[in-house]
């Protein structure tokens, strides 16, 4: 009974924390633009569909954001008179120097671009074991399900013997 209560209350804390996040997403979509706050989720309290979900999010964002090359039209400023001129200015001295460090954000691009790709492969194999240990178990269920069966012939085939 004790189990069961404990079962209950964890259920109810993980559904709390997925209405949170799904508040989260709503959110976002209200105000249109990143919110810069992340619920903080244990992983091993999860179970596998949430996990699933959890890592699918969480790939996707890793890929999205694979690539750190600064973009010269996020470049703003809040100044509105130099804003434009402070904007110019950056922006120049963007291609001036980004001759060094696109090669160094190239490098850490294709590192990313791997990361990211070694991550999916690693869920897409967890996934595929978890449905074969799955499959296993089911048969050994039904192993031992036919070994009680042989037992109890065999058990009626010594009583008619003796």
């Amino acid at each position: 009974m004790e189990k069961e209560k404990i079962a209950a209350q964890i259920k109810d804390a993980k559904d709390e924390i997925f209405r949170s996040i799904e508040e989260k997403e709503s959110i976002k979509k209200l105000v249109k633009s990143e919110i810069d706050r992340d619920f903080h989720i244990d992983p091993w309290e999860l179970s596998h569909r949430e996990l699933d979900n959890l890592m699918g999010r969480r790939l996707s964002f890793l890929n999205d954001d694979s690539d750190p090359t600064p973009d010269p039209a996020n470049i703003t400023s809040h100044r509105k008179i130099l804003g434009k001129p402070i904007v110019f200015v950056k922006r120049i001295i963007m291609k001036l120097a980004g001759a060094y460090t696109n090669s160094i954000l190239e490098k850490q691009r294709r590192f990313n671009d791997q990361l990211v790709a070694f991550h999916l492969a690693a869920f897409v194999r967890f996934q595929y074991n978890e449905k074969k240990i799955k499959e296993l178990e089911e048969r050994i269920k039904d192993f031992e399900d036919d070994r009680e069966l042989l037992l109890d012939e065999l058990k009626n085939i010594r009583r008619k013997i003796d």
